[in-house]
């Protein structure tokens, strides 16, 4: 088993110096970058959020692209994490204020701590860097001091270390916890495999009928709370990457097709409109519009093969990467990245290039 693990380790490190170019990410590298950070230009404070930072870091990684992964860790450090990542956690918001540039919002993000922390892990294996595996191994200690066990739900992470706890409650955002990255977390310490198992029970138990809401609230007894505000009855801009991750996990993995069977009826809302609905009534299923093409990056995998597939595909491929587009442009490239593929997980989180393998 360690022999067959050493192989493929040393296969996917092979295999990455000869991946293939990624266009799309030269795109969004050369039109939402300055130096070392991804620019929102939707926000008129030109902002900086600690999301943005970990995708881009993902991306530079399948593209086998180190200078500017170097550039986005190094930013990242010194503007949102007070210089050492592996001791404080990143900011999530930074930008312009009044005649200040400056951390404008210092709560953390953990879906970009998990992404971050992955990156560093998959870098340094793949690109033979120890000083990035010593700063993910800091970054999972710190990560761990925000896991809560819920009775009767497992073990999750906190959204961020402020405002997402009371004394009876925890607030979680789904689209938080991509399962791969814990997967892959659990190679480095067992621990992880149990917030895997509560965060796939999280997100089954968060969508009753099939549609995942933005944000849930659970007991700290484990018990879905029935509550009527928009960002709990609604799956919409925060939801849809919930669909993107599952697609994301092995195939191999039991939960993948817990969560595709789950997750039926938001593929059959696709179906119907030839797009993701923008907003979905996670009670009712009532939706209000298609969405626009990123969405759709999102439902490809889950949607499968035909009409509705090959339609969104047609659109990300033709409808250019704009700066003011951040939010779609990374979507897109996750979605095309993955549908192309650039890159894949398998069943332990690991890292590898399909594409690459079949030259």
């Amino acid at each position: 088993m360690m022999k067959k693990l050493l192989l493929t380790m040393l296969l996917t490190a092979n295999l990455l110096s000869g991946a293939y170019a990624w266009d799309l990410w030269e795109d969004f590298r050369a039109v939402s970058m300055e130096g070392g950070r991804v620019v929102d230009y939707s926000d008129q404070r030109a902002v900086t959020t600690s999301e943005g930072q970990s995708y881009a870091m993902f991306f530079a990684l399948v593209a086998n692209d180190k200078q500017t992964f170097e550039d986005l860790l190094i930013w990242t450090e010194d503007n949102l994490a007070a210089g050492d990542i592996g001791k404080n956690y990143p900011a999530w918001l930074w930008g312009k204020e009044g005649d200040t540039w400056k951390i404008i919002d210092d709560n953390n993000a953990v879906d970009s701590d998990m992404w971050i922390a992955y990156c560093l892990l998959e870098a340094g294996r793949l690109w033979n860097k120890p000083e990035y595996t010593e700063k993910a191994h800091q970054m999972l200690a710190l990560l761990r001091t925000q896991v809560r066990d819920i009775e009767n739900l497992g073990k999750v992470l906190l959204p961020g270390r402020i405002g997402f706890e009371t004394e009876t409650e925890v607030k979680l955002n789904p689209s938080y916890y991509p399962l791969f990255l814990i997967k892959r977390f659990a190679v480095e310490d067992a621990y992880w495999n149990e917030v895997f198992e509560g965060s796939a029970r999280m997100l089954i138990r968060s969508a009753p009928a099939g549609v995942s809401p933005d944000w849930v609230n659970f007991t700290k007894k484990g018990e879905l709370v029935e509550n009527m505000s928009i960002d709990n009855t609604i799956g919409s801009y925060n939801a849809i990457r919930v669909y993107l991750w599952a697609a994301m996990l092995s195939p191999k993995d039991p939960v993948y097709r817990q969560l595709k069977a789950r997750f039926e009826p938001m593929v059959r809302l696709t179906e119907a409109l030839n797009m993701p609905p923008e907003k979905v009534d996670v009670n009712t299923l009532a939706v209000n519009q298609p969405a626009w093409d990123g969405f759709g990056a999102c439902l490809m995998e889950l949607v499968g093969p035909g009409k509705t597939r090959d339609m969104i595909r047609t659109v990300l491929k033709s409808t250019p990467i704009k700066k003011e587009n951040y939010y779609r442009n990374v979507l897109a490239l996750y979605g095309l990245g993955f549908d192309e593929k650039l890159f894949a997980f398998d069943e332990n989180g690991y890292l590898y290039f399909p594409k690459a393998a079949a030259k």
